[in-house]
């Protein structure tokens, strides 16, 4: 029986004081003044009830299409028309077919992806969709879609249960595995001269401002490119699409699902949580910042657009990323929103008993649960 988050929170609350008696970060004062007069934006968006809630979302969301830049890019790129080019599929262990493709997302832009198979007793067999991400990680499609570099790779990824998109087609879905832009080996923005901090991520975000985008738009539009392909694959269900990554790959699954009414089910791992602690440290890297979003509202608003559909969020207890007080009250506001929706069952938080990693045990009930019904 699910609990409570209500009462989650107040089990959070009651282990914070003993793990988190200390603040998350420290500022010195004058510094955690300053940042918490400035940080707190006009909340335009913010959900405060009072109003039907289809109406809300759809201003919320209209407001955070423009915020992100994918307005912007759908304005700019609207007589541009994606090219896949699908790569020669290869039978893995007698379970799937696996093939590397790629995906011309705008000029210049290709995005290479799996492309996961279940092995199907019949031609006319349509297969659930599992979408995911990666974060930050540079072999980031091969991890997730179970392709290693060397033995060394191949444990590191075993040993946290990273291999999500090849976990996903061993349990029927179709899955579709790609570099996320900015963060793979093969889609990264090079940062010459080390002028943003040899981080490529940060050079990403930069080009992006100066452009009136966000990494986070560019994200979400390759994204529904590739959902735009997947509906009209012969293997895909396009009624039942999962969305799934983890830490950045999270962010990516929290904003496309927000912004893609097609997403079904959401479940953003070690990812969701507010803006910013209540010291104000920020928690999500430079190239998941979309600015000014706290005059938009925060991460709760961002959960409750994907109502009435389905959001499950996983943290780890031992993140040491994430602060677990914060995430209990962020979701104690999401969830707010699903009861308004008066679908609380479509909500839930789940906590792994280790660190910043797929706790996929952890998710495919909730999966499931939400495709089948």
């Amino acid at each position: 029986m699910k609990v409570p988050l209500c009462v989650g929170l107040l089990v959070g609350v009651l282990v914070a004081i003993g793990q988190e008696s200390q603040p998350f970060v420290e500022y010195p004062v004058e510094t955690r003044q300053y940042l918490k007069r400035i940080q707190q934006g006009e909340q335009r968006h913010a959900f405060k009830g009072g109003k039907v809630l289809g109406e809300w979302q759809k201003e919320a969301r209209s407001a955070l299409l423009k915020m992100t830049g994918v307005a912007r890019m759908r304005r700019d790129l609207s007589s541009f028309r994606p090219v896949v080019t699908e790569g020669t599929a290869v039978e893995v262990g007698g379970a799937y077919h696996r093939s590397l493709c790629k995906i011309e997302t705008e000029p210049g832009i290709s995005i290479p992806f799996y492309l996961l198979v279940p092995k199907s007793p019949g031609r006319n067999l349509r297969f659930p969709l599992f979408l995911c991400p990666h974060g930050h990680d540079r072999l980031g499609l091969h991890s997730y879609a179970g392709v290693y570099r060397d033995d060394a790779h191949r444990e590191k990824i075993l040993g946290r249960q990273g291999n999500i998109g090849e976990l996903a087609v061993r349990r029927g879905f179709v899955a579709l595995v790609p570099a996320t832009r900015g963060l793979a080996d093969e889609v990264l923005i090079p940062d010459p001269k080390g002028r943003h901090g040899n981080r490529p991520c940060r050079a990403q975000l930069m080009h992006c401002l100066v452009a009136g985008r966000t990494p986070v738009g560019e994200r979400v539009w390759d994204m529904q490119c590739l959902l735009d392909w997947a509906e009209s694959h012969p293997a895909v269900d396009k009624s039942r699409i999962v969305m799934s990554g983890n830490s950045g790959g999270g962010v990516v699954a929290a904003y496309t699902a927000a912004l893609d009414e097609r997403v079904r089910v959401a479940v953003p791992g070690c990812s969701f949580t507010s803006v910013a602690s209540p010291e104000e440290f920020i928690f999500h890297c430079d190239c998941c910042m979309v600015p000014g979003l706290r005059d938009w509202g925060d991460w709760s608003d961002l959960g409750g657009l994907v109502a009435p559909r389905r959001l499950l969020l996983v943290h780890g207890v031992k993140d040491g990323l994430h602060s677990r007080e914060a995430v209990e009250a962020t979701a104690a506001l999401v969830e707010k929103i699903f009861v308004a929706a008066g679908v609380p069952d479509h909500f839930d938080l789940r906590w792994g008993q280790e660190g910043h990693r797929f706790y996929p045990e952890l998710m495919w009930s909730f999966i499931e649960d939400g495709i089948n019904r």
